[in-house]
């Protein structure tokens, strides 16, 4: 399997990531299409101008609330590690 969405994942495991057990409460694996069609709809309908790392994670976060009945009375965090600067011909592509 081809991963497509660059700096995270298989490919690349940042040296300053403490993957210890204590640290670590819960792991989820982005896929590649949910993570662009995130991306995009993150500019399209929210304005914010991030890469295919921030649509996993913003993809991530919904599927964890989602998965653990957290509803509208909470407040989430995400943070969105990149900009679209180095994916215009990534997931703005419509024939990636």
């Amino acid at each position: 399997m081809c991963q497509v969405v660059e700096g995270i994942g298989y490919d690349f495991i940042p040296r300053v990531l403490d993957r210890s057990d204590d640290l670590i409460d819960h792991w989820i694996k982005g896929p590649d299409k949910e993570s662009f069609l995130m991306a995009r709809a993150l500019l399209s309908h929210e304005g914010f101008m991030c890469g295919g790392s921030s649509g996993t994670a913003m993809h991530a976060a919904i599927k964890y609330c989602q998965d653990h009945k957290i509803g509208p009375d909470k407040t989430v965090v995400v943070m969105l590690p990149d900009n679209l600067r180095n994916y215009m011909t990534k997931h703005l592509n419509d024939d990636w």
